[in-house]
């Protein structure tokens, strides 16, 4: 239970009290040895954190009985019986000198809490005899956090005699008896297990429409031009022939000087023979 449902809790408890019993503020919260060692360990500042959850006045005050005990315990309990010290003191409801603390605190809770006292109890035999009364109040420390108990069946009792004697409730008074018969027959609720979240609409972004890109056509070039090009490139070619065949005629024709130039100039071999018989001939 968080902070801000103790203390909606408190502030539902003490109204219940101050309609049905007269327990006003300012509150007076008698506190036993217990308490205020529990609360020096968990270091919950009592004079702060009670008037904090009441939100209202409260005077934490201890009898001299509870003084006297946590004196006798020693040294542990040193720290605390300086801090009783500093309490607001109340005076014993039973006779004679120092008693034990619990017989002492007992008889201030009485059978029905004349004196409109709150009780702030650790002790475990304190605490059950304080349910037992009606109209008294009872915190204790759970963990290091102060907590206000509801109301007691022995406190609801009463509360449904009175009406029962009063009469028909009215509509405030009836609101208060739901409120308590809620908390008692309420559930522990269950925490939700943390897992992944389902995702939020409003975060999530719609999907963009995929615009269809249209290719630009190929465009048709006039076949008058393409004509015009096979035509020029022929002409080219032409020319390129023409340009071969007349190189081809002059190298002809530069063979044949070569030829003819070759055979002016060579002389006919001598035959041995041949010069003999010319030789016989001029003879």
């Amino acid at each position: 239970m968080g902070k801000l449902k103790r203390q909606k809790w408190a502030r539902k408890y003490l109204e219940f009290y101050k309609l049905n019993f007269g327990i006003s503020a300012p509150y007076t919260l008698i506190v036993d040895g217990d308490y205020i060692q529990e609360a020096l360990h968990h270091k919950v500042h009592i004079k702060e954190q009670i008037p904090k959850l009441f939100q209202s006045t409260v005077v934490p005050s201890v009898t001299k009985c509870t003084v006297a005990s946590l004196r006798r315990r020693g040294s542990r309990f040193s720290g605390a019986a300086l801090i009783a010290k500093r309490f607001g003191r109340v005076a014993c409801a039973h006779e004679g000198g120092v008693i034990a603390e619990i017989d002492c605190l007992k008889a201030l809770v009485g059978d029905s809490n004349e004196r409109k006292l709150c009780f702030g109890a650790q002790d475990v035999q304190l605490r059950n005899h304080a349910r037992r009364v009606p109209a008294a109040p009872l915190l204790f420390i759970r963990e290091g956090v102060p907590i206000f108990e509801a109301p007691s069946k022995a406190t609801k009792q009463m509360y449904k005699e009175k009406m029962s004697q009063k009469g028909d409730l009215t509509e405030q008074e009836k609101k208060m008896v739901g409120k308590l018969v809620k908390s008692d027959t309420k559930e522990p609720v269950r925490r939700k297990r943390k897992g992944p979240k389902e995702a939020n609409p409003l975060s999530c972004k719609k999907k963009k429409k995929k615009m269809e890109v249209t290719k630009p056509k190929p465009k048709i070039k006039p076949q008058n031009k393409v004509e015009e090009k096979k035509e020029g490139e022929d002409e080219l070619l032409g020319d390129e022939e023409r340009l071969k065949a007349e190189r081809e005629k002059l190298r002809r024709k530069q063979r044949r000087k070569r030829g003819k130039k070759k055979k002016k100039n060579s002389v006919p071999p001598v035959v041995p023979g041949a010069l003999a018989s010319e030789q016989e001939q001029n003879e």
